[in-house]
């Protein structure tokens, strides 16, 4: 079954509003973390049984944000360092 992510979504305004003009996906999903740790280790467990539950959730949550457009805006990629600290290409957002 799906994870539902109705009450994690509720926060992503809140969350937005505590990031600079211009951030990355490995930014917010930390600083969702971290002002949501339940909330994101009850999402984080609904993948436990797969291969990769971090990779898994963290794809997710910043595909996540294309529904507060009216917050963000994609402003494409970037190399940044994972919450692990392992370099990657993510998406930058841009608040409006």
């Amino acid at each position: 079954m799906p994870h539902d992510y109705t009450q994690l979504d509720n926060q992503y305004p809140g969350v937005i509003a505590l990031m600079p003009a211009l951030f990355t996906s490995h930014q917010f999903i930390l600083r969702l973390a971290q002002q949501n740790q339940a909330l994101y280790i009850d999402a984080l467990a609904a993948y436990r049984c797969g291969p990769a539950p971090f990779r898994t959730l963290h794809a997710r949550l910043p595909e996540r944000l294309h529904s507060f457009g009216h917050l963000v805006r994609h402003r494409g990629t970037i190399p940044s360092d994972d919450i692990f600290g392992h370099r990657s290409e993510c998406a930058q957002w841009e608040k409006l």
